[in-house]
């Protein structure tokens, strides 16, 4: 099984991820048009940090094999207009 013992650099600051040139995620504060890219307005600096921490605890428990370890509870679709109103409400 293929594993990862450490993960690569990153450099700070807003950034986003494209497939075929569709924008699929969008780590800037200015919020996307297109409901089909999942946005998170957040300091990316702060959000990396936690992002690698539950990464590492994931590889820690065994993941992707570990039971449970994919919170189960939020494996619903995906509704990206409701990710944005509650985002929206916490400002």
């Amino acid at each position: 099984m293929p594993q990862r013992l450490e993960f690569p650099l990153m450099e700070v600051g807003d950034f986003s991820f494209h497939i075929n040139q569709h924008q699929i995620f969008s780590m800037e504060l200015e919020e996307p048009e297109s409901l089909d890219t999942l946005w998170i307005p957040f300091d990316s600096h702060h959000l990396i940090e936690q992002l690698l921490h539950m990464c590492s605890e994931l590889l820690l428990a065994g993941y992707p094999g570990c039971s449970g370890c994919g919170y189960r509870d939020d494996e619903e679709k995906w509704d990206e207009i409701s990710h944005r109103q509650r985002l929206k409400s916490l400002r």
